[in-house]
């Protein structure tokens, strides 16, 4: 049977900055449609795949399966990609002084700064363990020795 305390414990550094990937595209993809979605900078396929990306945490929190942070970090990496495609017209109307294609430039940049913060994130937690040791405490008379060393 599930439970939350099975599912967090003996779980590493790597998992909870995949975690905080998660957190962070979640909250960035509800943000994100809240304020840019009628804008030139918005991709309706952005914002699905960092969606998708945060859901496939539970795939990292209910199995064992090594592939699967790798599977966040390539919703992540995707979805950062198609926000910059979609963003970077309005910042070269912003960069070069003209106002051709418009857009909200500013939203745009923070918006591809937050799923690059979640690309590198997931891309972290690729590259670290998800899961401690079972047993990691040593034992007494492992850890101060033979008792009779002379």
């Amino acid at each position: 049977m599930f439970s939350v305390k099975t599912a967090f414990k003996n779980r590493t550094i790597g998992f909870y900055i995949g975690l905080a990937a998660a957190v962070v595209a979640l909250v960035g993809a509800v943000l994100y449609i809240a304020t840019d979605v009628s804008d030139r900078t918005f991709s309706a396929a952005a914002f699905a795949l960092m969606l998708v990306g945060a859901a496939a945490e539970v795939l990292v929190i209910l199995s064992n399966l090594r592939f699967a942070p790798l599977v966040c970090a390539i919703f992540y990496i995707v979805g950062f990609a198609l926000t910059v495609n979609a963003a970077l017209p309005s910042i070269s109307d912003v960069w070069n002084g003209v106002h051709f294609i418009g857009g909200n430039a500013t939203l745009g940049i923070v918006f591809s700064v937050t799923f690059f913060i979640s690309a590198v994130a997931g891309i972290v937690a690729c590259f670290m363990p998800e899961r401690g040791r079972a047993n990691t405490k040593v034992p007494a008379e492992e850890a101060d020795g033979p008792a009779n060393a002379d």
